[in-house]
């Protein structure tokens, strides 16, 4: 991964400004993101005041404009707006409408309305994604029916309003200026979303140091991203930085600016910014040091994390393990369900004043008490120590397959080494490898990180199991099934569900309870851990008595396409069948579970943060179940999780 092999051809960046006469700072918004393009070679065309045909053909020009290799940034900083139905019975979908709004919005008559629909910009952005990889979106907007983004100030929208969206897309998709297929069920894999704000949620703008109102989230950008370092409009040299950890510190600079907005990333976040190579994680995660002088992980009972566990500190600009670059080794000595108290080896107060007390600060496991999991070696006759790289990873040791049952089984024969999974009688062949045609070395670490993967996926699946009496569990039911022709559901049995390649699945996840609750949704194969829901990674707002419908495409009527299945590219096809747990994390609390994810075949996750809104003012608190208020929005309850699980036997064709 060299930064040569994607420096993109051409830079391009649109960026859109919508005011009116209470949002004053667009402009400045505008100027401000293209101090921090520009000196990054990006050539920024800026639209003030843009109507919503200028909206359309602007992106219309990067999509015809665009050509692979090239990095491109559309920013919208202006009202975004969320409508909801108010009464069901028009046979449509009852998702929120997402829109944004133009300048000309008020022109808006019975034929012809003036925002853009979340539809309209998503078929916008695959157009431009069809022909590069590299495009970044900025929304310095709200995602909510509230849009105002000035403190104090809320603009409502007339629950009627739905139905004149609704009409809008349906006559769109009527006379073709929307395309119903191709529409990504969750969201669009090659695109990141940085968003002001979460879906029902306002953003706002405010003044800084007494000058003019800035967007909260644009002024956070410029305190990380910043302007060119040397002052000329010409960047220096800069060290890359994931959108992940951007995020983190974009969070923190949230909980000083405006505790009551909670920003979002969505898409690959372990991409550096503005380009597609990635940085290496490691399954790092945050570590804060609060204003008692108290040390916190944010990862706890959710991720596996116990008592005694051992992590390396490094900056948080830091992208993955260093030694050299190591400030201190933390010890956890309280573990809380989302986050635990740590020990340091080294000074505190002398690390809270050079790291900063907040996000400047990210932590790599070391060593792991979650339970290592048993591996049994047959015939090895390779000159690679296998078992001393096993005995180093903080998932795996060594055993004798003949007095303990493995869970995963590493075979030579001849030149070829087999990595098996085993679990309740089934073995399933998840990797292969040829030492005659393939670095011996590297293929052997290769097979050794698929296995921490799946150990990774194996305890998360026990705590899946241990988790799911919890009461907020079994207030949400989860059903599982196939799509039948004309969309229609058919639930799995008692047994589980047994489908074959290219069948659809669907996943209904229902809130019985009272509460308002969050779900994330992730798919447990052999040799990976993947998140679903990804068009929300902080969780899929569920209120009481409201349905998610995976498999949904993303579009205004709701049409049930499932999500196909299909065999895991990296996994041979010897085996007949294996099994896939889909898992469904209920949370009290906006959290970014990213950190749960993993590549295939690879032991690095994809994402780092674990955060709730204002989970950090009282953290101490929340950590042990005790109660908390804050600024902002208030919980009167701690955060909880709880998780459901079901099962589904995949088989070849």
């Amino acid at each position: 991964m060299t930064k040569t092999a994607t420096t993109p051809t051409k830079k391009r960046a649109l960026l859109l400004g919508c005011p009116d006469e209470r949002l004053k700072g667009v402009r400045r918004d505008l100027q401000t993101m293209k101090g921090i393009l520009a000196p990054r070679g990006f050539f920024c065309d800026v639209v003030y005041r843009a109507t919503r045909d200028q909206i359309v053909a602007g992106l219309e020009s990067l999509a015809r404009e665009a050509g692979q290799g090239d990095a491109v940034v559309v920013y919208y900083s202006g009202h975004g707006a969320l409508v909801r139905r108010s009464s069901s019975g028009s046979g449509a979908s009852d998702r929120p409408l997402q829109f944004l709004v133009p300048c000309d919005f008020d022109d808006t008559t019975e034929d012809d309305f003036r925002g853009v629909t979340d539809a309209q910009l998503s078929q916008l952005l695959r157009k431009i994604t069809d022909r590069t990889d590299n495009v970044t979106l900025v929304l310095d907007c709200c995602h909510a029916a509230r849009m105002a983004r000035v403190p104090g100030t809320v603009k409502t929208v007339d629950g009627e309003f739905y139905k004149e969206v609704f009409g809008h897309i349906r006559a769109m998709l009527e006379d073709g200026r929307l395309d119903a297929g191709g529409a990504h069920a969750e969201r669009n894999p090659r695109l990141v979303t940085v968003a002001a704000s979460a879906q029902g949620e306002s953003a706002y703008e405010r003044p800084f140091e007494g000058e003019a109102q800035l967007g909260v989230l644009t002024e956070a950008l410029e305190c990380i991203l910043g302007r060119a370092p040397d002052g000329r409009g010409e960047m220096v040299q800069e060290q890359e930085v994931s959108w992940r950890s951007v995020m983190v510190r974009v969070r923190d600079r949230f909980k000083v600016t405006c505790p009551s907005q909670f920003p979002q990333i969505e898409g690959d976040d372990l991409r550096f910014t503005f380009s597609l190579s990635r940085a290496q994680l490691d399954g790092a995660l945050p570590v804060e040091i609060t204003e008692g002088g108290r040390v916190v992980l944010h990862g706890g009972e959710l991720h596996g994390i116990r008592k005694g566990d051992t992590y390396a500190v490094l900056p948080a600009s830091e992208e993955r393990n260093i030694s050299a670059r190591e400030i201190a080794k933390a010890t956890v000595e309280r573990v809380g369900p989302v986050a635990s108290h740590v020990s340091l080896n080294k000074d505190v107060a002398q690390i809270s004043r050079q790291h900063g007390r907040s996000g400047g600060m990210k932590a790599f496991p070391k060593s792991r008490k979650m339970g290592k999991l048993p591996v049994a070696v047959r015939h090895w006759r390779s000159s690679v120590d296998v078992a001393g790289l096993i005995g180093a990873s903080p998932f795996l040791y060594v055993t004798d397959e003949r007095e303990n049952a493995p869970f995963a089984l590493i075979r030579q024969e001849k030149s070829i080494v087999y990595l098996e999974s085993r679990e309740a009688g089934d073995v399933v062949l998840t990797g292969r490898w040829d030492l005659n045609k393939q670095n011996q070395t590297k293929s052997v670490e290769e097979c050794v990180r698929k296995m921490e993967v799946m150990a990774r996926s194996r305890h998360l699946f026990a705590v899946a199991k241990q988790t799911e009496s919890k009461d907020i569990a079994r207030h949400v039911s989860v059903e599982v099934g196939t799509v039948a022709a004309g969309g229609k559901k058919q639930p799995s049995g008692p047994k589980g569900l047994v489908v074959k390649e290219d069948d659809k699945i669907y996943i209904e996840v229902r809130n019985e309870g009272r509460s308002t609750v969050y779900a994330s949704i992730f798919d447990l194969c052999p040799d990976s851990v993947s998140l679903l829901s990804t068009a929300s990674p902080s969780g899929r707002e569920l209120m009481p008595g409201e349905t998610y419908l995976y498999g949904e495409r993303d579009i205004v009527f709701g049409e049930l396409e499932g999500s196909r299945m299909s065999w895991p590219e990296e996994m041979p096809r010897d085996s007949k069948r294996f099994f896939e747990r889909i898992v469904v994390v209920v949370t009290t609390g906006r959290m970014d579970l990213r950190c749960l994810e993993t590549q295939s075949g690879s032991s690095a996750s994809r994402g780092d943060e674990l955060d709730a809104e204002g989970l950090s003012d009282l953290l101490s608190d929340i950590i042990f179940d005790t109660r908390r208020g804050g600024v902002g929005p208030q919980r009167n309850e701690p955060v909880q999780f709880g998780m459901r699980w079901a099962s589904i036997e995949l088989t070849q064709t």
